[in-house]
């Protein structure tokens, strides 16, 4: 993909959006250790790999970098540990690259995207009716998180943060109160988290992460 992807950098004025599928669910409930991390050190090569090989075309048209990350790079999650640990990864290197290419005023930018509960098609099917379990404010529109992302070309922000308050909640409660998410998970109906356990195996064993293969 690296390789394709490079000649169409000039076309697209150097810009890049470099993002990845679900890192690894828990070894301890859904896959093997050995797939798991197989497939989430993958995804986080992946990221440095084309990185580096689109960095020459990138100063030369002064383009920007946006890698879409998550809210878990940030603050941690139940149940996802490996997507959670590549997530913390991918932030370590772009938020690193970026200080270093303010450091040497170079022309080309990075953003990372921080992006929390985005109403996708994969996340309503694991989630169905349980939707309600997250207020309206933090369920993120598809159409309106992939516009803030393009925006992010022109304003070139640091960070592109979404849905914006419930991120800032998130945060928050993390540093206030790091027991809020178990607070959370103990305030569902035991059949509740049952069911969105059995959905996200079903929604792992589907893409293929049992038989390696990504």
């Amino acid at each position: 993909m690296t390789f394709k992807a490079l000649p169409y950098l000039e076309a697209s004025k150097g810009h890049i959006f470099t993002t990845s599928s679900m890192a690894g669910e828990t070894p301890t409930s859904f896959t093997n250790l050995y797939t798991s991390t197989k497939h989430a050190v993958g995804n986080a090569l992946s990221f440095y790999e084309m990185t580096f090989k689109a960095l020459p075309y990138l100063e030369a048209s002064k383009g920007h970098i946006f890698t879409t990350s998550s809210m878990n790079g940030e603050t941690p999650a139940s149940f996802i540990n490996l997507y959670t640990a590549t997530k913390h990864t991918v932030n370590g290197f772009f938020y690193s690259l970026q200080q270093e290419l303010l450091a040497r005023q170079s022309p080309v930018g990075v953003t990372v995207g921080a992006l929390g509960f985005i109403l996708t098609d994969d996340l309503d099917a694991i989630y169905g009716e349980d939707k309600s379990l997250f207020p309206s404010f933090a369920q993120g529109d598809v159409h309106v998180c992939a516009t803030g992302m393009m925006d992010s070309l022109i304003i070139r922000p640091r960070t592109f943060s979404y849905p914006f308050i419930a991120n800032k909640l998130q945060r928050f409660m993390w540093y206030i109160n790091p027991y809020y998410q178990e607070m959370i998970i103990n305030s569902m109906p035991i059949e509740t988290v049952d069911r969105l356990l059995n959905t996200m195996k079903e929604q792992s064993e589907i893409r293929g992460f049992q038989k390696g293969n990504f």
